[in-house]
């Protein structure tokens, strides 16, 4: 009978045994898989999430002026008399670096998720053994001694709470608390004790000490600042001290470990005297287990300062696009709670000049014309390296924050005739039965008024000012702007459709793109990124771009999550991006867009550059897209609600162009000699109105063309000169005449009236 007995209990207790061994074992499993990934950063969430920081990081070579502009846009202080870390001379072209060896990474901002946590990465390497010393005499002081469970402990307190009918006391190790923090169960119940043991054994098994004591540093909710949840040692050093954790004092240290238990009740800047209490019990552990003399540290009172000010968004335009791409490649999990360095490829000396010249310029305009309505003027500026697509400098207007509306990525406007290259581009890229070329700049279209049939009905555009000849070449089509020219060569080339496939290829968002001729004069709408990017592939001599803010994006583990690509397709051939190139550079050459070079009495870029303006219908947007050999560079200019400026893109958007790519490039010394892209194009003269070869008759523009293919005849024809009209006045030669008749003293009434 006896036997029996026991071999029932036998059979009961394998019976129990083995599922219970299984299912403990699956939690050990569960232990080990939440380590690896948490301290992999792969798994980040509400107690375990690190905010990324956005960084520029100084060129690697400059100028002394580029590393005077660097310096100042890190807050390097004017210290002429008597230098020190941290300032700069501007006579003497010096600057004394804070940390003796070079700039400092520039802080952009902090990418801070919903969960409100600020928490740094602390390595373990990296923390002092005071403060670690400091943990364990406050929270585990047999932790090199246990797995992961100290089951006297957890014995003593199971019996403890069956004795007194509820949960009073815990067991929890270091590891057991870093379990708590990665799978957020926090039910006072038994089998969640039993559940966070096995994995606290798993954890162990998979990171080892050393890997829970980092996880430690990290972990903790420490304190809080505002909305802002302060969490892991690193973050609560600054906030309570204003030092680094590898500068804490011993008190100091034992003072963060005796928040440990709840910032709720021993914050040392909210509950000083509690703080105090438990501080001096983990001083006294660590004179008697750990060694240290701290005579001195239980004699110190409680003492916190104020924390320093959160770094503030710098260049909002810019980190608003970063944030915009992050969450566009990685989980936003991710972005917000991986601890990412993200690296950028601003132009810092750019940026700080679009952001002091295009508001103030704005503000000019505005006094010129007058103000339309209650909102101001904006302005949109973007730069970006035509060879990488690599972002250097955004500006998207007046009130931009990180993370609201950004006009110069997101706002949808009509491009107006700086719309034009793309169908030239598109002529340059056709060829005959023969392979040879069907269009150079000396073919010609009709510019004389004219009506189309349109799908949409007769269509009946005009050019500006009213000018107008029979025909128009190519080159003086796109340099002057000829609307009824541009309109007859999409006409040739098929109409609207294969322009929208080709604007597709080349970039463009076409989804809501109209499918009638009125595109070719810029009659869809386009973001200002979409036009840079257009403007950096004719520079670049056909490479497809893709716009890019970001250079590389590393974790709080070292993991590279983002890298940028160098760009490779092919989107123009090489001729036709040569051409369309030669044809915009003739824009700033002898057309519209010469205001570029400077106007109202203030340079603007001097060296090689390919432009075209554009104004929309009614003046309500002003455009100049450009390149030059280093930089493809678009400005806007419009109000937010569409209505007339009163000057054109040859006004303002072409001189603003050209006074920001002037400050901006001048720091960095010779600009390029040229683009410099094959194939190498000849020039020759032409008769602007039948691209012959000009007689004494023709008015000349200087074109350029592929080897063999310009024309070879002379124009046949006898142009008689129309001097009925005179051409456009600018608003700085108007200005400029006013005021000669006010130096003169002529009345308004004696100065000669302007011409229609």
């Amino acid at each position: 009978m006896k036997r029996r007995v026991l071999m029932v209990i036998a059979v009961m207790f394998v019976t129990l045994a083995i599922p219970a061994a299984v299912i403990w074992r699956g939690w050990m499993a569960d232990g080990e898989v939440l380590a690896r990934e948490h301290m992999a950063f792969t798994a980040p969430h509400p107690g375990w999430s690190f905010p990324g920081r956005v960084m520029a990081r100084p060129p690697i070579k400059m100028t002394p002026l580029r590393l005077l502009a660097e310096a100042k846009a890190r807050g390097y202080v004017d210290a002429c008399k008597a230098p020190v870390p941290g300032s700069f001379c501007e006579r003497t072209m010096s600057v004394v670096f804070r940390d003796g060896q070079g700039l400092e990474p520039l802080l952009l901002g902090l990418l801070i998720g919903e969960q409100g946590e600020l928490r740094t990465h602390l390595p373990l390497k990296a923390a002092p053994k005071l403060l670690i010393d400091a943990i364990l005499a406050g929270e585990d002081r047999e932790f090199h001694e246990h797995g992961g469970v100290n089951f006297t402990a957890l014995i003593r307190a199971a019996w403890k709470n069956t004795r007194d009918g509820g949960y009073t006391q815990g067991a929890s190790t270091l590891t057991m608390q870093v379990v708590r923090a990665m799978n957020q169960r926090s039910q006072k119940t038994i089998i969640r004790k039993l559940r966070e043991a096995a994995e606290a054994m798993g954890v162990e098994n998979a990171i080892g000490k050393d890997g829970v004591l980092q996880m430690y540093l990290d972990a903790p909710y420490l304190g809080q600042r505002g909305s802002l949840s302060i969490s892991g040692f690193a973050e609560a050093s600054r906030h309570y001290f204003g030092v680094e954790v590898t500068d804490l004092t011993i008190a100091q240290a034992a003072t963060l470990a005796a928040v440990l238990p709840g910032p709720g009740r021993y914050a040392p800047d909210r509950h000083p005297a509690e703080c105090r209490a438990r501080r001096d019990r983990i001083l006294r552990s660590l004179a008697a287990h750990f060694g240290y003399d701290v005579t001195a540290a239980l004699n110190e009172p409680i003492v916190v300062v104020p924390p320093a000010p959160l770094p503030i968004d710098r260049f909002p335009a810019y980190l608003h696009a970063v944030r915009a791409e992050l969450e566009r490649s990685l989980a936003k999990e991710v972005v917000y709670g991986a601890g990412l360095v993200v690296e950028v490829g601003i132009d810092v000396a750019m940026q700080v000049e679009a952001e002091a010249l295009l508001p103030a310029k704005t503000a000019m305009f505005e006094q010129f014309v007058g103000r339309r309505g209650d909102a101001p003027l904006q302005a949109v500026g973007i730069a970006l390296d035509p060879h990488s697509g690599m972002v250097r400098a955004m500006y998207g207007g007046h009130d931009v924050t990180s993370t609201g509306f950004n006009r110069a990525t997101q706002s949808h406007r009509q491009p107006g005739s700086s719309f034009k290259p793309l169908v030239y581009a598109l002529a340059f890229e056709q060829s005959g039965t023969d392979g040879a070329p069907r269009f150079t700049a000396a073919s010609t279209e009709p510019n004389a008024p004219r009506t189309f049939k349109t799908a949409q009905g007769d269509w009946r555009p005009r050019n500006v000012g009213g000018e107008a000849s029979v025909t128009a070449s190519l080159a003086q089509g796109l340099a002057w702007s000829q609307n009824i020219a541009t309109a007859s060569l999409l006409e040739e080339l098929g109409g609207p459709a294969p322009l929208i496939a080709f604007a597709g290829t080349l970039g463009f968002d076409t989804r809501a793109f109209p499918v009638e001729l009125g595109l070719a004069l810029g009659q869809a709408e386009v973001t200002p990124l979409e036009m840079a990017q257009f403007a950096g592939v004719v520079a670049n001599g056909g490479i497809q771009l893709e716009a890019t803010t970001i250079e590389r994006v590393v974790d709080a583990a070292g993991a590279v999550r983002l890298a940028m690509v160098a760009p490779s397709t092919r989107v123009l051939t090489p001729a036709a991006a040569a051409l369309t190139r030669d044809l915009m550079r003739l824009v700033i050459e002898a057309g519209t867009g010469g205001a570029s070079r400077g106007a109202g009495g203030e340079g603007g870029y001097g060296g090689p550059a390919i432009g075209k303006t554009g104004t929309t219908d009614s003046e309500k947007d002003l455009w100049f897209v450009g390149a030059t050999p280093r930089h493809a560079m678009v400005v806007w200019l419009g109000y937010d609600a569409p209505v007339r400026i009163g000057a054109s893109a040859a006004d303002f958007a072409a001189p603003l162009w050209g006074w920001w790519m002037g400050r901006s490039t001048r720091i960095d010394g010779p600009v390029l000699p040229d683009f410099g892209a094959e194939p190498k194009l000849v020039k020759q003269d032409i008769c602007t109105i039948s691209g012959k070869r000009p007689n004494e008759s023709c008015k000349v523009i200087t074109a350029p063309f592929l080897p063999g293919t310009g024309p070879k005849g002379v124009c046949p024809h006898e142009h008689v000169e129309d001097v009925a009209t005179e051409g456009h006045e600018s608003i700085w030669k108007r200005r400029a005449r006013e005021a000669a008749e006010a130096e003169a003293g002529l009345t308004p009434t004696e100065a000669l009236p302007l011409t229609p």
